[in-house]
């Protein structure tokens, strides 16, 4: 199959506005091999469309063929095949067998109506282009255990819509923002009140010293980790402030996965390495959603290469989402 230039017209027949990214038409890594179901996200992130064009460290762009940005406008990114779904369960929503669409979302704030209204209609003229069935309208979540998006949503709702859409039908308004009971979240939101030194060649696990949480079990009294009582999907963001670094010196930001006693580091399931900007300082937004459970624990941790300490200040902010799986 060539490239998918028909893309931009396919989403017009939504109604909704259409915005075509430069150079999407050649844009993806090789041309798509084949359109065998669509898979729906949500990108953990706001105003993130160079994300999904650019890629991240660590995965080349572009991400997705298509974000939908909150108010409903449609950006079509690429035309070629991307980097939204692997590991896949169901080989009719690999990377090479299906289209992604990304979402504005942060992973916690609801859906607004017109969104998730483009959102359906998007799909539906998907399935009837590419002559899909609305079964094929798969969520992330559905077809990758180590992933929760689309957030709230019921997928088996969100396919009946796409199947009355298809056939010319208007969507049924009780249905249209319904969410799933089990996917409410317990939330986290932790604060730093002082600021913490960063050893040269080194690391620290940043101690919280403000909480607001909805389960104080959630959260250990050491003030370093976070703790799920089941399996949960966590989904992490938090604002790091760093100060005394030169230009362009690089510090590793991760949320770690230690054992249930916090003795051994399993894994940075989310991990990004930044550089100082002119002033030595650092500011980022650290995202992530990965599977906890109850024998580990959550961490933020700050790794250091450089020769100089640094500074991590007391603004330091975090909100973790606990979904239950």
């Amino acid at each position: 199959m060539p490239y998918l230039t028909q893309l931009a017209e396919v989403a017009r027949r939504t109604g909704y506005p259409v915005t075509e990214c430069p150079g999407w038409k050649t844009r993806g890594h090789g041309p798509q091999p084949a359109v065998e179901g669509v898979v729906c996200h949500h990108t953990a992130d706001r105003e993130d469309l160079h994300v999904v064009r650019d890629g991240r460290p660590g995965l080349d762009g572009p991400l997705s063929q298509i974000w939908l940005r909150h108010d409903g406008r449609i950006f079509i990114v690429a035309a070629g095949r991307c980097w939204h779904n692997a590991p896949s369960t169901s080989p009719n929503h690999t990377n090479s067998a299906s289209i992604g669409i990304e979402a504005e979302n942060n992973g916690r704030s609801p859906w607004p109506a017109g969104q998730l209204d483009a959102y359906r209609r998007l799909c539906a003229e998907l399935c009837k282009e590419f002559g899909l069935p609305a079964s094929r309208v798969r969520g992330h979540k559905e077809v990758n255990t180590a992933k929760s998006d689309p957030h709230t949503l019921s997928m088996n709702d969100f396919r009946a819509e796409v199947a009355r859409l298809m056939t010319g039908a208007g969507p049924t308004p009780a249905s249209a923002t319904r969410v799933e009971e089990d996917a409410v979240p317990e939330i986290v939101s932790l604060g730093a009140g002082r600021d913490q030194d960063v050893p040269a060649a080194g690391e620290l696990v940043v101690r919280w010293h403000t909480e607001y949480v909805d389960d104080p079990d959630d959260h250990g009294a050491d003030g370093v980790a976070v703790f799920a009582d089941g399996a949960r999907w966590a989904l992490c963001d938090a604002l790091v402030k760093l100060r005394g670094l030169q230009p362009g010196e690089d510090v590793d930001l991760a949320w770690t996965r230690c054992s249930r006693d916090g003795t051994k580091v399993l894994d940075d399931p989310w991990r990004l390495t930044v550089h100082a900007d002119p002033d030595g300082r650092i500011e980022r937004n650290l995202g992530g959603q990965f599977a906890l459970s109850a024998d580990n624990q959550l961490r933020l941790r700050i790794l250091n290469p450089g020769p100089r300490p640094v500074t991590l200040e007391k603004v330091t902010m975090a909100k973790i989402a606990l979904f239950r799986r």
